[in-house]
Formats: structure tokens, sequence, C-alpha cells
């Protein structure tokens, strides 16, 4: 049983590693050509606009998680019309939310940007970035709508096939509207963002034909796309708590960075190129996560709780170990990754972002812990505990400790810098992976109702 559950998490797993590195490289290489080829406050600005659109992708859990748990317990049940129901009402809520996003984000952007300590061309810039990013948020929505119900039913290889073309649009664009060629002109940092746009808009069209032919048991329709109470509420039911979650990390990493861009856009632009080099672990320990929440669906749905606590589990082992081979990787090559960012040119960077990237290296266990267990804590519709210990860590271990590292000594702290920030979200990551560890191994959550 053991090794037939490692493989079908291989078998999960391994198209959302790919997607999610294809993922990776869109970031990567707004960040490269930024890093390269415009200023420090342009990558200051890169940075406080990922952020933002990192807390806008955590709203969509409104939809993703529900949808995942759910279409995974009734797939597990043999009770396909009913999952494709949710498939739809997934669909249908993330339009209303992607609009909802789209305006209120468009209106509220210069104001949200100011409040976290950014001015200047760095907030003018993160400001235009995320407005351009946001007239497809629809779209984007409908991507990770219609994602997660495909991998409740295990098919994790079309998420995979659409980042792929996202990817090829995006990187191709952003570097031709950036740079310009030919009769066509540089647009510079608005080119970036466009580039992304196009891409990530595209993403959404692609999910929408793929359904709407019938893909892996689930299928759209006209009537399926109008709003049914029941079915919605089932979704928000799970959605809502892991929505909270997701939503109290972004404000709190927001508040995070407001701190940090006090230090300067130096420290910002180096914690940002930080922040993507340990990218690489999050992204790669969130395939196992994807995959240890759609088998704890599917195994509870089938009434098999035992094997429900077996997929956790082993995901959990075999994130650990990866998690171990990554914090090496880490902690002896941080020069390596940031000259790939930067080219070598800009030193200061470099300077205060290598030792923030030795420090996290060691984080990276109880990061897997944290990704992987709650990915199980979710699949099984148990989403108000991963809640409450994200409220912990922030609120009592990261912020507090923020303000006392990072503060000078006139201001009432010990004035430690960027890497005090970052000791104090290795604090953080400690504490929420114990917490994590105990919710998963005291079992409650087999229990829990969708």
């Amino acid at each position: 049983m053991g090794d037939r559950i490692a493989a079908r998490i291989v078998r999960l797993a391994y198209p959302v590693l790919i997607e999610q590195a294809l993922l990776y490289l869109v970031g990567f290489s707004d960040t490269v050509l930024t890093g390269y080829f415009l200023g420090e406050e342009h990558l200051a600005a890169v940075t406080n606009a990922s952020y933002l659109l990192w807390m806008i992708g955590s709203l969509l859990t409104v939809v993703s998680v529900g949808g995942t748990a759910l279409t995974a317990r009734l797939h597990g049940a043999n009770d396909h019309g009913a999952a494709t129901r949710v498939c739809r009402q997934s669909i249908a809520l993330a339009w209303m939310i992607g609009t909802v996003i789209l305006v209120t984000g468009w209106t509220l952007a210069p104001i949200v940007i100011s409040l976290m300590n950014l001015t200047g061309v760095a907030a003018v810039s993160a400001t235009r970035f995320l407005r351009i990013i946001l007239i497809v948020m629809p779209l984007l929505a409908t991507t990770t709508a219609g994602v997660a119900c495909l991998r409740g039913v295990g098919d994790t290889l079309t998420g995979m096939w659409v980042m792929i073309g996202v990817n090829l649009v995006n990187i191709a664009l952003s570097w031709l509207l950036a740079r310009g060629a030919g009769p066509i002109p540089s647009f510079g940092f608005a080119g970036i963002a466009t580039g992304t746009a196009c891409g990530e808009g595209l993403g959404g069209i692609a999910v929408l034909i793929l359904l709407a032919r019938g893909r892996s048991g689930l299928s759209l329709g006209v009537d399926g796309l109008i709003p049914n109470v029941r079915d919605s509420w089932r979704i928000l039911r799970i959605s809502l708590p892991a929505a909270g979650e997701g939503l109290t990390n972004s404000l709190c990493q927001l508040w995070f960075l407001g701190l940090i861009n006090r230090l300067g856009p130096t420290a910002t632009a180096a914690h940002g190129v930080a922040i993507r080099c340990e990218a690489l672990a999050f992204l790669t320990l969130n395939a196992f996560a994807v995959a240890a929440a759609t088998l704890t669906g599917m195994y509870l749905g089938a009434g098999r709780p035992d094997a429900a606590r077996r997929a956790g589990r082993t995901a959990w082992v075999m994130g650990l170990a990866t998690s171990a081979g990554l914090g090496i990787f880490l902690y002896t090559q941080p020069d390596f990754l940031f000259s790939m960012f930067l080219g070598g040119t800009k030193p200061r960077v470099s300077e205060l972002g290598v030792p923030v990237l030795r420090i996290v290296s060691f984080a990276l266990p109880a990061l897997a812990t944290i990704n992987i267990l709650s990915g199980s804590l979710r699949g099984a519709g148990d989403t108000r505990p991963p809640w409450l210990i994200v409220l912990f860590g922030y609120l009592v271990v990261r912020i507090p400790l923020t303000y006392y590292f990072v503060l000078t000594p006139i201001e009432g702290g010990i004035g430690l810098g960027l890497r005090g920030a970052w000791l104090a979200m290795f604090a953080d990551l400690s504490a929420r992976g114990v917490l994590v560890a105990a919710r998963f191994l005291g079992g409650r959550w087999i229990h829990a109702k969708i």
C-alpha cells in the first residue's frame, strides 16, 4: 500500500512541479528583465507588485480550495455528476470574484502602495504594473478555479500544459515589449507587465475552451454557470477559512514588507530577489501539497481514512527529503543565484541578500511541513485550524520580532536590518511547522464535514 501511495503521489506531483516551475519562470523573467536593464527602484516596484498579486491570488482560494476538496471527495465516491456541478459553480464564482478584484484593485492600488512605505519612481511603477495585470483578473481567476477542480479529479497534467502556453507567451512578449525589436518600440517596465498580462489572459481562455469541450469527466455548460446557492455555499463553506488564511498571510506579508521598505529600495530589492530564490523551494514543495490534498480528499470520499493518513504522511516524508536537498543548495549557492538574477550589476543588492538566503535554508523542513500537511488538511475540508495557525505565526511571532530586530535602538529595536527580518521569518516558519504537524498527527481532520 505504501509503495502504491508513493507512486500515486509522484504521478500527481510531477506535472504540478513542472507547472510550478513554469509559474516560477513568470516571476523569474520579470525580475531578470528588471534586474539587468532597469534600476533598483523598478526592482523594488516588481517586489511590491508581486506581493500584492500574491495577496490577490490568496483571495482566489475562495474558489480553488473548495473546488479541489469537493471534486476530490465526490470523485472518490464516484459521484461524477456532482463533481461537474461543483466545477461549474467554481468557474461562475471565479468570474464574479475576479471582476470585483479588478474594479476594487484598480481603484485602491495607489493607496495600498503608499501604505507600504513605497515612494517616488518605485511607487508609480508598482501601481502601473499592478493595474496592467488586474485587467485580466477574471481570466486569471478562471485558470485558478478550473485547474483546481481538475486537480481534484486527479488531472494535474492540464494545468501543466496551460502553464507551458502561459510562459511561452509571457516570456516572449515581455522581452519583446520591454526591449523592443525592429518596428516595435521599447515600452520598458510597462512592457514587462503587458507581456505577463497577455500570458495570464490566454491561460484563462485556454481553460475555458478545454472545459467547454470536456476534460477528465468535467465540463462546462451555460446553464451550469448560473449561480446555485446550495453548491456555491458548499464551496464557500470550505474555502472561506482557507481564503481567510491566505488573506491573513498576504496582509501580514505586506505588513512585513512595509517594515523592510523602511530600510530603503536597496534592501527591498535584495529582499525581492531572495524571495525569488526561496520560491524555488516553496513551489517545489507545493507540488507535494497538491498531491496530498487530492489523495486525502479521494480516500476520504472512498471511505478509506487510513489510506488518507498514509497519503499525507508519505507526501510529508518525501517533501522533507526534498527540502533538505534544496536547503543545502540555497546555503551553498546564494552568490550564484543572485548573479543569475542580477548579472553582477547591483553588488549592493547582492551584499544584503546573500546572507538572508542562507538563513532561510535552515527553515525549509518547517516550510515543507506547513505546505504539505496543510494541503492534507485542506483536502479533507479541515480549513479553519491552518488559518488560526497562520494568525498565531504572524501576529505573535514574525511581526513583533521584525519590529524588534529591524528597528534601530533609537526606535526601540536592535537594528539588524534585513537580516533581522529574515530571522523573524525563520522563527515564524519554525513555530507554524510544529503546530501544523501537531494538528495533522492528532487526526481530528479525518472527521471534517464537507
